[in-house]
């Protein structure tokens, strides 16, 4: 009885899977690198915006909550209750209601607030007193954002003869100067560095 030979593979056809495996797990690995990147973005993405939240939450209550309450400033000249624009020195400033006092402090619940655009970073300062003496005089600074490349705010003005240019009614304006009255609302368009531009429309409650 003869013994037939065992059956091998080939030298081709050793190379050829390899070959295939090979290709398959380059697949494999481009697929997930994808994926990883992708994920990364999507994260690097969800952090600016979670960074981005908190200070527009802080202006937004700042705004919402502006009273027309003219100050005296330590020139002994008075500011209007909300100041800004493109020909303010600083972006916005204004008196807002509801500050809260949980410490029980010797003081008012209205609070002067001031935004200021340096640089690439925008600051919220505030007063413990309205009608101040000095620059420094109860003074808070705070950073809210960095990475601001502009700055630009618009302001609803319920009282323009041209009543037309807003479904709220009244005209939007790039500045604001008036220490008797207060705008409808306010826009505001951030351009932020790697983000792009962001854009808010603020109502304010009127009395």
């Amino acid at each position: 009885m003869s013994i037939k030979p065992l059956a091998g593979f080939t030298l081709i056809e050793v190379m050829l899977a390899m070959l295939i495996t090979a290709f398959v797990a380059m697949l494999a690995y481009s697929g997930l690198s994808t994926a990883i990147i992708a994920a990364e973005g999507h994260e690097e993405q969800a952090q600016q915006i979670a960074d981005i939240q908190l200070p527009l939450a802080v202006l937004e209550r700042d705004i919402r909550n502006a009273v027309a309450r003219p100050i005296s400033n330590e020139y002994d000249m008075v500011e209007g209750a909300l100041i800004g624009g493109a020909l303010s020195h600083y972006p916005l400033t204004l008196t807002r209601r509801g500050w809260h006092n949980p410490r029980e402090l010797p003081r008012g619940e209205l609070q002067r607030v001031r935004y200021v655009l340096e640089e690439d970073k925008l600051w919220r300062e505030s007063w413990s007193v309205l009608d101040r003496k000095s620059e420094y005089q109860g003074q808070q600074r705070s950073l809210l954002l960095t990475g601001v490349i502009k700055l630009e705010l618009a302001f609803l003005n319920a009282g323009s003869v041209n009543a037309s240019s807003s479904p709220l009614g009244g005209e939007w304006i790039n500045n604001w100067d008036d220490t008797g009255s207060l705008p409808l609302a306010v826009e505001i368009k951030f351009e932020l560095e790697n983000f792009g531009e962001v854009r808010r429309v603020i109502s304010i409650a009127q009395p």
